[in-house]
């Protein structure tokens, strides 16, 4: 059996990776957080998408030097 000794070994948000906090705790509210996520994921998207066509031009070119 374990027996917990102090309040500092009791798993709390701080600890869980993943633990989405009430807009209460953080002061954060979820409409101002979603579009932040929101925003995020569009300038992911296109660096993703530049990243594929820097990419394909750059084996096209090694392909015409190969020739």
């Amino acid at each position: 059996m374990i027996t917990l000794k102090t309040v500092n070994q009791v798993r709390t948000m701080r600890q869980v990776k993943s633990f989405r906090s009430c807009p209460t705790s953080t002061g954060l509210s979820t409409h101002g957080a979603d579009l932040g996520r929101m925003l995020q994921e569009e300038v992911a998207r296109h660096n993703r998408e530049a990243r594929r066509e820097r990419l394909l031009k750059a084996w096209q070119r090694r392909c015409l030097c190969c020739r």
